[in-house]
């Protein structure tokens, strides 16, 4: 392919004309990303200043990237042979994998690394790089992405980011991180999914998604229908290569009924309208964030309105310490807000008590300063978990946030953004429960459950 064959959009000349430091490409597989991503790759090394001749390029693996950027036809190196080098691999490791292009102020080398090879990835991110392309970054470690951002910041030159990827799930780092601040431009082509996850609150990074109905001027419809056909509708591959959207695990319980429309800003709560507020805490044995191998002490505030029409999770927070009277302190103070300026709607603490039996809950309820507040266990399931005649199960429990989310009655505050997050990442087992991955995001879901267990008749009315 030469520069001519090339077919350009008006989206592909924005980003070749953008001077931004950063620009992420997102989107569908087949829409030109990494063909736009190596041009203005190119562009910009041609014109850097003379004291700035190392570039490299990282992607998932070391014969992706050469594949992608030195021997396809549409490659980088195919495209602009005439003004570049010869590949070359001069050491085992491959650290020394490399190009050069010849710049208005001189040859510029453009060293290019797997992410499989860390031998080499950390060989090339060790040394003052003017530009890195970030192919394919949802498929790369986050400290790589974090290294590649911090090493083109230490040059007096103003380095720069270019980055491309299919969705990837929301939590990830890459997103949370970088993407999501990025400004989003053609914004009437981003889908919604997209705009509500971009804060666009740092005007230095810039957000382009490419998408199988505009970016595509090289293929026929019967190519973009084949495409599109690839994968089921629903599946996390449909959502990463067909949409180019982040998507949710296969199995995902909850998040296909959760949108951004479901996670609202504290100003637009009115605390006052509603009906009634219980705090549920779900004890664990962990001491911090950093502790992997023990379940996490949460404490979730969620508020009803006076019909129980729709419920709304308002605070949701790891308590770090595994010590009772600690747990009751924090809680006490987290509470606090709430039981003085609405003090007869704060009506419950509902504790998962574990092993500890009746000691725990008679303890909180001697040491707690929220008089007039009631503190009991917490509704569970099968023997003692039965309400107004029907059984609790884990599989109704399931079922029942289900239809509250289908229902647009279930929304989190962002004050309880965590908890939003580990909803959309919880997985079903067969029978429909939450399966149990003894992670934080489990320790999130119980620990709402059991508030909405604690009104359930008043819950499930309009859906039984």
């Amino acid at each position: 392919m030469l520069f001519n064959d090339i077919i350009w959009t008006e989206k592909m000349r924005a980003v070749f004309r953008d001077t931004a430091p950063e620009i992420y490409l997102c989107g569908a597989m087949g829409t030109s990303k990494t063909l736009i991503a190596s041009l203005l790759f190119f562009d910009r090394i041609i014109n850097a200043p003379a004291n700035v001749n190392q570039f490299a390029i990282v992607g998932a693996s070391g014969v992706l990237v050469k594949r992608n950027f030195v021997d396809k036809a549409d490659s980088l190196h195919k495209i602009h042979r005439g003004l570049c080098t010869e590949y070359s691999q001069n050491n085992k490791d491959g650290s020394g994998s490399h190009f050069c292009i010849k710049g208005k102020t001189g040859l510029k080398i453009v060293y290019l690394a797997g992410a499989d090879n860390k031998s080499s990835l950390t060989s090339i991110l060790s040394l003052d790089l003017g530009g890195i392309l970030l192919d394919e970054m949802s498929w790369l470690d986050i400290d790589t992405v974090r290294e590649a951002h911090g090493r083109v910041k230490r040059l007096a030159y103003p380095g720069w980011i270019i980055g491309t990827t299919n969705g990837g799930t929301p939590t990830q780092e890459f997103y949370t991180e970088f993407v999501d601040h990025a400004v989003p431009q053609f914004k009437e082509t981003v889908p919604q999914t997209e705009l509500d996850a971009l804060k666009g609150d740092m005007p230095s990074r810039h957000y382009y998604h490419f998408n199988l109905r505009d970016d595509c001027p090289h293929k026929t419809a019967e190519q973009t229908a084949a495409l599109i056909a690839t994968y089921p509708p629903g599946s996390f591959y449909y959502y990463s290569k067909i949409l180019g959207c982040r998507g949710f695990s296969q199995g995902a319980l909850y998040a296909p009924y959760i949108s951004g429309d479901l996670l609202i800003e504290n100003s637009r709560i009115n605390t006052r309208a509603l009906g009634n507020v219980v705090c549920s805490v779900d004890m664990g044995t962990s001491t911090g964030m950093d502790d992997t191998k023990h379940a996490h002490t949460i404490a979730t505030v969620v508020g009803f309105t006076p019909g129980y029409e729709q419920v709304i999770v308002l605070e949701s927070k790891i308590i770090p310490s595994n010590t009772l009277d600690t747990v009751i302190d924090e809680v006490d103070k987290l509470l606090l807000p709430y039981w003085a300026n609405y003090y007869t709607k704060l009506s419950k603490i509902v504790i998962d008590y574990g092993d500890s039996g009746g000691m725990l809950v008679r303890s909180w309820r001697s040491r707690t300063r929220l008089k007039n507040v009631t503190v009991k266990p917490c509704i569970k399931t099968g023997k003692g978990g039965n309400i107004g005649g029907k059984e609790i199960t884990l599989q109704s429990r399931a079922q029942l946030k289900c239809q509250l989310l289908m229902d647009n009655r279930l929304m989190w505050a962002e004050s309880a953004e965590a908890s939003f997050k580990a909803h959309k990442n919880i997985l079903s087992t067969e029978n429909g429960e939450e399966l149990e991955q003894s992670n934080i995001d489990n320790d999130y879901a119980d620990s709402l459950t059991y508030t909405l267990t604690e009104n359930w008749v008043k819950l499930s009315k309009n859906i039984y």
